[in-house]
């Protein structure tokens, strides 16, 4: 059975939310990049929308755990798309910049990108997108209150 065929109530949503998951995996894959995750997209977008952010800052805007995005910054330096450094003033707090070789990737994956998410939610009412958003946001705040 189709997921999309589907009218009763999920009973164990976990696989639908997996499976959701799965199709922008593969749509991301297929229409955008193979080597740049969504995630880094997202990283390069905030970077770009924001300038200069302190890793905390980055961490609250892509919705990430400290450890990840520690890795996740960690490869994206050594694929020379950010650079990272010590604030001069709190050398507790750490920068993250976007480089030139990260602005021009973000702007040629920008075109998919942006094709891969109305492929998501083209088929969505204004109205059930901001639902979809808001339901997204309540999930996973209900969840990290839970894992806490």
């Amino acid at each position: 059975m189709k997921w999309g065929n589907m009218t009763a109530p999920v009973p164990y949503r976990s696989l639908a939310i997996r499976r959701a998951l799965q199709t922008h995996t593969a749509l991301w894959h297929e229409h955008v990049s193979s080597e740049t995750t969504s995630v880094q997209y997202g990283v390069l977008y905030f970077l770009n929308e924001h300038g200069e952010l302190g890793q905390r800052e980055l961490m609250d805007l892509t919705q990430l755990d400290k450890s990840s995005l520690a890795e996740l910054l960690r490869r994206m330096e050594g694929q020379g798309s950010i650079e990272t450094r010590r604030d001069g003033d709190d050398k507790r707090r750490k920068t993250v910049t976007v480089t030139r070789q990260g602005r021009e990737l973000f702007e040629h994956l920008r075109p998919a990108a942006l094709r891969v998410n109305e492929m998501l939610t083209g088929n969505l009412s204004d109205t059930e997108t901001q639902s979809l958003d808001r339901l997204l946001a309540k999930i996973v705040n209900d969840g990290e209150r839970a894992a806490s």
